[in-house]
């Protein structure tokens, strides 16, 4: 070989390095969508149990929606889930339900009880499980606990990319990230499973709770084919000025964020790297993307957020847009998540059956209602009192929440008095219960108001 060849060949060869060696070096992820494309190879699925009964088709199938960090910061990188479809023998609608759910790695077994299957046979439509969103435990191995679950598992994620400095090469520590395109994922699934069964299925009504309300969230920002989106308990939208509020009310953080608290979370609040991290994970900051209809489901005495935290995102978000404050109830939503509040939604959803719009706010003490709605209604004030404090959490004070049922306005519109002279802090927020005599009552309430407007503590002072 002359010696022309010769060199040649090694600057090809030093070229192939070099590009190769850079590409492996900076490769990162712009943002949530970035991600979810650019790990569509790693999805794989096994169909493990198929159940045929005289009125639907269940399948049981574990899914692999892809790999998170690698083998030198967590013991298994590879996500599953148990992905289950239920597909009646007959269907009236190309749209299914989509449950994003809890669970761990150990539970194989077939996660949609009776309950969830009689709602997809009166609804006629394909209805969808998925479990284990965060994938759960995770071991990281720079850690002395051995496994983490839950918000444990985001607090730790979320101060290993803080303390990184919030860089875009470090996103993949954020484990919105997976946990969304498990969601995606399961879509992708259950559309092929469809098709494999002669049955059309192009778009979702996406929901779950907590954790995973804020999944349906972020599935919805980036996954056209959710035309409809129900998150529960999951009232922290908007992220800084809800907490701001809820330590403000209680004068500390509540037992039931703790984890993020372990972690140090709340001091970062302030700074440039938690607007960062909140940028790439947090709904509030892709509220632009959120064009389909919307029915937000929170409790009225949820342990970890304020009665009042819908003050700080919902006039914000665009479209159709509907509440629920469920009262006396705390972030369990009394122990069902897939529940008739869902299935009520979804039912007017695929039967293009109009939807009320709610319309309310507070000035000098009056709490202006408008309904627009040609139908039957029932409409009540719910109103909770406590004396000692801007705190209405079921577990510290009980079921403070008390109903008052009043008479429909000729005109659908609605002017309560608030009255609060004695000492100490009232919510109120009135409940309208849309056509109670059919098979799909649907139950929308106004945002609680919280008087008097001043609060009992200051406002936290992070020590960043």
């Amino acid at each position: 070989m002359s010696l022309k060849n010769i060199l040649l060949v090694i600057s090809l060869g030093i070229t192939y390095f070099v590009i190769n060696y850079a590409f492996l070096s900076t490769e990162s992820y712009s943002s949530m969508e970035d991600y979810i494309s650019s790990t569509k190879n790693e999805f794989s699925y096994e169909i493990e149990d198929i159940i045929y009964e005289e009125e639907w088709t269940g399948f049981h199938i574990k899914m692999i929606s892809g790999e998170w960090l690698d083998s030198k910061k967590v013991e298994n990188t590879e996500w599953w889930h148990y992905v289950d479809i239920v597909i009646p023998k007959e269907t009236k609608t190309d749209t299914g339900i989509m449950f994003i759910d809890s669970g761990v790695e150990d539970e194989t077994y077939f996660r949609l009880d009776s309950t969830s299957i009689g709602y997809a046979l009166k609804a006629k439509s394909i209805i969808v499980n998925i479990h284990n969103i965060p994938f759960q435990p995770i071991n990281f191995l720079d850690s002395e606990q051995e496994s983490f679950y839950e918000d444990d598992l985001i607090a730790f994620a979320w101060n290993q990319f803080l303390e990184k400095g919030a860089k875009q090469k470090d996103i993949e520590w954020l484990p919105r990230l997976p946990m969304t395109r498990a969601v995606v994922r399961a879509m992708d699934l259950a559309q092929e499973i469809a098709f494999q069964n002669s049955v059309s299925l192009n778009d979702f009504v996406v929901s779950g709770a907590s954790k995973r309300g804020w999944a349906a969230w972020t599935t919805a920002a980036v996954d056209s084919r959710v035309i409809g989106v129900v998150p529960m308990v999951i009232d922290m939208l908007n992220l800084v000025p809800s907490f701001e509020n809820h330590f403000r009310s209680y004068g500390e953080f509540s037992p039931a964020v703790q984890s993020y608290i372990n972690y140090d979370i709340q001091d970062w609040m302030d700074t440039e790297e938690f607007k960062i991290l909140l940028s790439y994970v947090e709904p509030f900051s892709f509220k632009e993307n959120f064009t389909m209809p919307k029915y937000i489901i929170n409790a009225g005495s949820d342990e970890f957020f304020s009665t009042d935290s819908w003050r700080f995102y919902y006039d914000k978000l665009p479209g159709d847009k509907l509440l629920r404050y469920v009262p006396n109830t705390n972030h369990s939503l009394n122990g069902r998540y897939l529940n008739n509040d869902l299935l009520s939604y979804f039912y007017r959803i695929i039967n293009d059956i109009n939807m009320p719009t709610l319309k309310w706010d507070l000035s000098d003490n009056n709490l202006n209602v408008a309904l627009d709605y040609e139908g039957n209604y029932n409409v009540s004030i719910w109103s909770a009192k406590n004396q000692n404090g801007r705190d209405f959490r079921l577990w510290q004070e009980g079921e403070l929440w008390q109903k008052t049922n009043i008479q429909k306005s000729s005109n659908n519109n609605y002017k309560v008095e608030i009255n609060n002279k004695s000492t100490g802090y009232e919510a109120i927020m009135m409940e309208f219960e849309i056509d109670p005599e059919s098979d799909y009552p649907f139950i929308i309430s106004t945002g609680p108001f919280v008087i008097p407007e001043s609060y009992p503590f200051n406002k936290y002072e992070p020590l960043k």
